[in-house]
Formats: structure tokens, sequence, C-alpha cells
């Protein structure tokens, strides 16, 4: 539309103005795009995609991390690994110590030699057990093991832990008692309907008898107050707790591992009031040592099961982070090629821009030619 001959308002010149700062803007658009090598270097720029890629980099943050705490429990369980391995050793030749002093061809000072050496060993396995640690976390000591937190045990019960080898699943729920025949002692999970049935010996006087329910992974310390022949309402609640570790990026099931090691000091393996200075509990210390060393291969036998998901876990996380970071530089990482091109494009608009806002300023000089003589 034609602006007739008008001085005060330059429409022309306002319309070039508009168009050349638009042309400005974009330039300066792309060459930012270009220095950064980012096409979103503010929420403005593309308000979806920066939202996205703020999310896609928290996980990303979250799974790296969650990879590295792979990496370092493999580390942390090679440690106890280790460690039990040492102590198989020592129970060996615990368990050597007593089939010698198991025979009737060994005398009352050989067995009190055998002993003072067997002695020495169960401390060493002790101070193993209780001096292995990782970034100061004890790991065989037993503060790693799945521990059962038990309610209304009753009368005649003096604990309830779980047993066997640290990875030994305890399954949560309410126990109860029953006495299916005399010399034997039953244990159910009422939620679940699992019973084991166990030889039971009554505690005598100022004793204490301990018991595994080897199927249940459950160990239980009677006293003398116990009575098989009265079980009315004699029951526990139990849930289990281990350790956690974090190998995902959520706050979910999925993203944690739970783990458990078993506990290794003498107490947990049951050998504490083990002894081989008479004939008749080296007999006993032998199968009391075959029991520990069941309990120390099953956990490391666990352990390296533990290890190996571990492994892959990492791996999973490694290829998660790839493929998120590959999303995210679709999303946010500038086409060098396009933006180039968008540059050259608004360099000769900016260019022409100005050029055209030369000539639009000069249309007012035209009123000059009106007022010549």
């Amino acid at each position: 539309m034609a602006t007739g001959f008008r001085v005060s308002t330059n429409a022309s010149a306002m319309k070039t103005y508009r168009a050349f700062s638009a042309a400005q803007s974009k330039l300066e658009q792309s060459i930012e795009r270009l220095s950064s090598g980012l096409r979103i270097n503010k929420s403005s720029d593309d308000t979806e995609g920066a939202a996205t890629v703020t999310r896609l980099s928290n996980r990303v943050r979250g799974l790296q991390h969650a990879r590295k705490n792979s990496k370092q429990s493999v580390d942390m369980l090679q440690t106890a690994e280790s460690a039990l391995n040492d102590i198989h050793g020592i129970l060996a030749r615990m368990r050597e110590l007593s089939v010698q002093a198991a025979s009737d061809n060994v005398n009352t000072n050989d067995r009190y030699t055998l002993n003072m050496e067997y002695q020495q060993l169960k401390a060493e396995v002790n101070r193993i057990a209780q001096a292995t640690e990782y970034n100061e976390i004890k790991l065989i000591n037993g503060s790693q093991k799945a521990v059962i937190n038990a309610t209304k045990a009753g009368v005649g019960i003096d604990s309830i832990v779980s047993a066997g080898h640290g990875g030994q699943e305890v399954v949560s729920g309410t126990y109860t008692f029953e006495s299916s025949q005399p010399g034997s002692l039953k244990l159910i999970n009422q939620n679940t309907g699992e019973a084991e049935i166990i030889d039971f010996t009554q505690p005598g006087a100022g004793e204490v008898k301990t018991h595994q329910f080897s199927n249940l992974g459950i160990s239980i310390t009677f006293n003398e107050n116990f009575n098989p022949a009265n079980l009315t309402d004699l029951s526990f609640d139990a849930t289990t707790t281990g350790g956690v570790i974090q190998i995902g990026a959520d706050d979910s099931d999925d993203s944690k591992l739970s783990y458990s090691i078993a506990d290794a000091t003498i107490k947990g393996l049951l050998i504490d009031r083990t002894a081989i200075d008479t004939l008749a509990d080296a007999q006993s210390t032998i199968n009391a040592l075959d029991n520990a060393i069941d309990v120390i291969n099953d956990d490391r036998s666990y352990i390296g099961s533990i290890q190996n998901r571990l492994e892959f876990s990492a791996i999973n996380a490694a290829s998660s982070v790839e493929n998120l970071q590959a999303s995210i530089s679709t999303i946010r990482d500038v086409d060098y090629a396009l933006e180039a091109m968008e540059l050259a494009k608004y360099q000769i608009l900016v260019q022409s821009g100005s050029a055209m806002m030369v000539q639009a300023n000069q249309l007012s000089q035209t009123v000059l030619s009106l007022m010549q003589q």
C-alpha cells in the first residue's frame, strides 16, 4: 500500500526495520547454536525439548552412579569372598586336627597339644571375621547378614536368627510350633504353609541349646523354660533385613539388590564352644566343622552369583546411559550442516535488510523535491 508523501511516519522504514530485527535475532540465535554446539541453549528455544532433556539428563546421572555402585559392590564382595576363602582353609586344618584327636591311639597329652593349636586357629577365624572390612564397613562379622526381627517369641526362647549361609532366604511371616511326636519339634510358617521338623532335645537346668531349621533358614536358641508339651500361643512374627545395593536410577524394588553375607565368626558358625581335648568332644567337633565348612562354601557360591549379577547390572546401566545420551543428543545438539545453511540465509537477510533500511529512509527525501524551485 502506498504511503504517499509523508515525513512524520515512514511506514516503509518501520516495516523494513521489523524484518531486519527478525533476521538479526535469527542470525544471533544461529551464531549462538554454532558456537555452543547446542540447538537448545535456553528453555524458550524449545520448551518441551528442554524439559525432556532435563529429565533424561537426571536419569543418565543416576544410572552412571548406579553403575559405579555395582562396580564398587563387586570389589566389596570380592573382599568378603577372599576372607571366607582364608577361613575355609583354617577350618579344613581344624577338621584335620579334630579327626586326629578323635582316635583312641592319641593320648591325653597329645589331645591337649592338638587342642592348643585348634583353639589358636579358632581365634584366628574369629579375628579374620571381625577384621575384614571394605571402606570401614564390616563384611563377615554378621553385620551384613540378613537379620530376623522377631516379635512375640515367647517363654523359653533366647534368640531367633537366620541360619545357614548369608544368602539363604528367610520368608517373612508368622511362625508357630507343633510337637508332632516325642523328641521332635515342628516349625510352621502360617503365611506360606512351609514347615520343617527337627530332632529336639529339651535343655536341662541352666542350659541353652541352639537348633537349626535349615530349610526355613532359621536358628533358634532355647533355654530350660521352653516346654514342648505346651506350645499354645507360642509364636513369633519374623521379617528379614539385609544389605542393599542401588543398581538403578529409581526408588523401586527393581532398582535395588538385596544381599546377605554369612556371619563367619565362630559364634555365627556355631563352633565357639567346640574343643578337641577329649575323645567325645573331638568326635562331635567333626560334625560341627562340617556344618561350618558347608556354610562357608555356600556363602562363597552365593557371593559369586551376586558378583555375576552385578556385572550384568553394570553392563545394563552402561547400555541405558548410551541410549539415553543418544536421545539427548538428538533433542539438544545442533545439526551443524543445517544450522550453517540457516546462518548463511540470515546473514544475507541482515545485509539486505540493512541496505533496504537506507533505501526506506531515503523515501522521505523525495518530499524535498516538491519544495524545490
